[in-house]
């Protein structure tokens, strides 16, 4: 396989990863979907993330964003859970790799704050979620490691497309 495809693919996987888990979190939480589908699709992005974090230079993030996802009791459906478990097991198949612990401890708090619920004045942070987004330009700006950022951004720029496809399934139901 070519180099250059070699270097792009972790981060084409984090944007399709992302797609899939909002695709599965909307069949879930806002379709209240009984369709088989949510599982074969929690499936694969368990895979997905199972491989990232296995073998991703930027696995650290995704790491803490699947830890953080337990400590905050987030993962609340039968398809999470599946999601979940099939991303622990794939890092039986992957391995997990050596990383910087305080590097995944950093990234395992500002993960943990993106699914705080806060209220009031603060209720834009529960919306947008900016920690896990933001949080990664300090080690790139520090130390020149841009691919936590670029890996957390694919990620979140799939979740978000899922969003705008959202949109325009809701207006063609109309």
């Amino acid at each position: 396989m070519d180099a250059q495809l070699l270097e792009i693919l972790p981060y084409a996987l984090a944007f399709i990863a992302g797609f899939i888990v909002k695709f599965v979190d909307w069949l879930d939480d806002e379709r209240k979907s009984k369709n088989p589908v949510k599982y074969l699709l929690a499936i694969f992005y368990g895979v997905l993330i199972g491989y990232l974090i296995g073998t991703a230079n930027f696995s650290a993030i995704f790491l803490a964003a699947l830890v953080a996802q337990v400590f905050a009791r987030k993962i609340d459906t039968l398809a999470h859970r599946i999601g979940f478990i099939t991303s622990a097991v794939s890092l039986l198949l992957f391995g997990l790799p050596s990383m910087d612990v305080a590097l995944l401890i950093y990234f395992l708090v500002l993960a943990f704050l993106d699914e705080v619920d806060f209220v009031g004045w603060l209720r834009p942070l529960t919306e947008y979620r900016p920690f896990l987004k933001v949080g990664p330009l300090a080690p790139a700006l520090m130390f020149g490691r841009w691919e936590y950022f670029a890996g957390i951004i694919a990620f979140d720029m799939g979740y978000e497309l899922f969003n705008g496809v959202k949109k325009h399934i809701k207006r063609k139901g109309k």
